[in-house]
């Protein structure tokens, strides 16, 4: 039998602000909104019509930072911050900082602009997740953190939609 994992998934709005650096020097500014289910992740993507949404939702703020670029533009490698705010079955707040690495090359991006992105760091809780516990047994406040993203735009919009999956787990059962 699997072990449960939380999971959330968050349809956010990615904003990116103009900044005074170059355009790959730009902060981006994010604000998510999700809700958790008692699925294990890999359920997303093999068994979509078997998630179990439950009574436990986020709100996340997120600022991330291109650090550097790679493949001639087609990488990014990002640092994002992010706090969430749990609320519904559970009551608390879940400081995140993962290392980005965001793909932007697709063939369609003069008509949909397009990028992938995956990111990985460490997770606070400001108290046990109680949806952790219940579906595991027991967790932590200090966790390992991980996102999968896909973000689609108007190729001349300042701002773009995305799906993100968003985890939180020991680092050794993902």
């Amino acid at each position: 039998m699997r072990t449960p994992h939380r999971i959330a998934l968050t349809l956010p709005l990615v904003l990116t602000l103009p900044t005074a650096g170059a355009a790959d020097e730009a902060w981006k500014f994010t604000v998510l909104a999700g809700q958790s289910t008692s699925n294990v992740w890999e359920d997303f993507f093999l068994e979509p019509g078997s998630l179990d949404f439950v009574d436990s939702y986020l709100l996340i703020g997120a600022a991330a930072k291109p650090l550097r670029r790679y493949l001639d533009d087609r990488l990014a490698i990002e640092l994002e911050g992010q706090l969430a705010r749990h609320f519904g079955d559970q009551r608390h707040w879940e400081i995140n900082l993962p290392v980005v690495a965001r793909w932007h090359a697709f063939p369609w991006n003069e008509h949909v602009r397009t990028s992938t992105a995956f990111g990985v760091g460490p997770s606070w809780a400001s108290r046990v997740p109680a949806l952790e516990v219940k579906h595991k047994g027991d967790s932590a406040q200090w966790l390992f953190h991980w996102f999968m993203e896909v973000t689609l735009g108007h190729p001349r919009a300042d701002w773009d939609v995305s799906l993100r999956l968003h985890h939180r787990s020991t680092a050794w059962d993902m």
